[in-house]
């Protein structure tokens, strides 16, 4: 015969189950906090039980968990497809519209940017991606979600609520991020911008002098590795100045800061779909690599701030710890390690991506290599002298080499945002309060309504006056690389700049070509992006140096 126990116990837990789903429906909980509530319930239940006698109490608390667990997945999933949840209407997939576990798992496929590409195609312009996600294909959404000055707050998967301060990167409201974008302003003003220019030059000929130490007696460099460590010793000087000790073309990387940073990305883009787990797992080894790039932050400001006060140069870190014409609010030491992580991750990982994808096209498509050389040619007869910067900026076909590579090279599935409480019209649709919303930006850059004919090859030649013909376009703003507004990216001009005197410089330097055996198609069919640019493997290319 049943004991008491063993017949009420699935009742209890089920009701339990349905009072949860109401509750978290209208109040958020941290994941690791619901973790920690539901440990406790199903240990009274089981010291209940235990007290009362009853000769299975493990049992009872282990059957009150699943019931209790089951109860709340199935009232979670009938809810999210049911017709009463706000955004039946929209299409896509049924286990997207089930789970975020699913997004989850896209992202870590690191083909998110074609899988959302693919889902436009089949369901059209708005997609639901996930239970309380709406991607939308529109150019006419980018204003009211990004770029206006009421543009939408970040969603939480932008945010790390683990790691004490907040950063610019990591603060999801508008005004918020505002007051915060200000002090970092700054750093990138048109004089500081100047000032970071000898740098720029300085560290690429470096890069030039690392690629001629890493040669092989054949001529080939590892190309990715030599901008990969580039990347990161230019932000250690343009952010921390010369102090930060970061060598990686001299040195190498034994302290594993490329790959840290890279899986610390990788963590956090996964995780950031499922914000709850993401709680959950922080204290387990899977996010390991965030902690530790937090801890390359903490250590490289411990050793710029001693000498900040007394110090008149303008580094980045200058104007983030007050000096240099600050406003005279200073962020508490946590608030500048969330920064300090920003900026070294963000500042090296993306210009080293796209520098990686530029000269894998522009190597894979020779006329293109001998078109950009010839006009660099003309501009700097003397190879050996610095480039100026205001010459570079208006050189048609690098810039266009530059822009077509940032088309292509910043395979960004969405950047996520949260519609006001009372609901937005976008692009003739209305779309709940609350309801995290994005526009793919690779699907906008390989649309043809704004990128055609030719859409999905490498062809600078469409950004050159008159483009690709009559009837051709070319849209600008589609290219959604810097995102737009008040979360825009203030290293946008400088991003440009790094870009455009690399590749003058290495094409100035070198002649490039792949090696023996290299297949441009199937390399590049085997990248992958999980917010950071996966490459199957280093790009390897042939640099010989150029006379001049």
């Amino acid at each position: 015969m049943l004991s008491t126990a063993s017949t009420t116990i699935p009742y209890t837990a089920g009701l339990a189950g349905v009072l949860s789903w109401v509750f978290l429906h209208f109040q958020k909980v941290r994941g690791d906090i619901a973790l920690v509530l539901e440990t406790f319930i199903i240990g009274a239940v089981y010291l209940a039980n235990y007290a009362a006698g009853h000769s299975t109490p493990l049992r009872c608390a282990f059957g009150f968990l699943v019931t209790h667990a089951l109860t709340l997945m199935s009232v979670t999933v009938a809810y999210r497809l049911s017709p009463f949840h706000p955004l039946a209407r929209f299409p896509g997939p049924l286990i997207n519209k089930v789970t975020s576990l699913k997004a989850a798992h896209i992202v870590f496929s690191g083909r998110r940017h074609l899988i959302i590409q693919s889902l436009h195609q089949k369901y059209g312009k708005f997609v639901r991606i996930a239970p309380n996600h709406v991607s939308i294909n529109s150019r006419a959404a980018v204003a009211p979600i990004y770029s206006s000055s009421v543009a939408m707050d970040k969603s939480d998967a932008y945010s790390i609520r683990q790691l004490p301060g907040d950063g610019l990167f990591f603060m999801l409201p508008r005004v918020a991020h505002g007051h915060r974008r200000d002090m970092w302003a700054k750093g990138f003003t048109n004089s500081a911008l100047e000032l970071y220019q000898p740098i720029l030059e300085r560290r690429t000929m470096d890069l030039v002098e690392c690629m001629k130490r890493r040669a092989n007696e054949n001529g080939v460099v590892n190309l990715s590795r030599c901008i990969e460590h580039w990347s990161y010793d230019v932000m250690g000087d343009i952010v921390f100045g010369e102090e930060s000790g970061l060598e990686l073309m001299r040195d190498g990387d034994p302290s594993g800061y490329v790959k840290g940073g890279e899986q610390a990305t990788i963590a956090f883009d996964c995780l950031g779909e499922v914000p709850w787990l993401f709680e959950i797992l922080w204290y387990l080894p899977v996010t390991g690599a965030i902690r530790s790039l937090q801890g390359l932050a903490s250590q490289l400001l411990k050793q710029r701030k001693p000498i900040a006060s007394a110090d008149d140069r303008h580094d980045i870190a200058s104007h983030l710890l007050g000096v240099s014409g600050s406003t005279g609010k200073h962020l508490t030491f946590d608030e500048l390690t969330m920064d300090a992580i920003f900026a070294i991750q963000a500042g090296s990982d993306t210009s080293a991506n796209v520098l990686q994808y530029t000269f894998f096209f522009i190597i894979s498509h020779p006329e293109v290599f001998k078109k950009l050389q010839e006009e660099l040619d003309q501009a700097f007869p003397n190879h050996e002298m610095p480039l100026d910067f205001a010459v570079m900026a208006n050189l048609p076909y690098l810039n266009a080499v530059v822009y077509e590579s940032l088309r292509l090279g910043t395979p960004l599935s969405g950047l996520p945002r949260i519609t006001p409480s009372e609901g937005a019209m976008l692009d003739g649709e209305f779309i709940p309060g609350n309801t995290v919303v994005s526009v793919p930006a690779y699907t906008q850059q390989l649309d043809p309504s704004n990128f055609w004919p030719r859409t999905r090859e490498f062809v600078p030649e469409r950004w050159l006056p008159g483009g690709l013909g009559a009837d051709s376009r070319t849209e600008p703003s589609a290219i959604m690389s810097f995102s737009f507004g008040p979360f825009g990216c203030l290293g946008r001009t400088l991003a440009i700049q790094e870009l455009r005197i690399v590749v003058a410089r290495l094409s100035l330097c070198f002649d490039m070509c792949s090696p023996d055996g290299f297949d441009a198609k199937e390399y590049h069919s085997r990248i992958r992006n999980i917010r950071t640019t996966l490459f199957p493997e280093p790009l390897g290319v042939v640099a010989r140096q150029r006379l001049g």
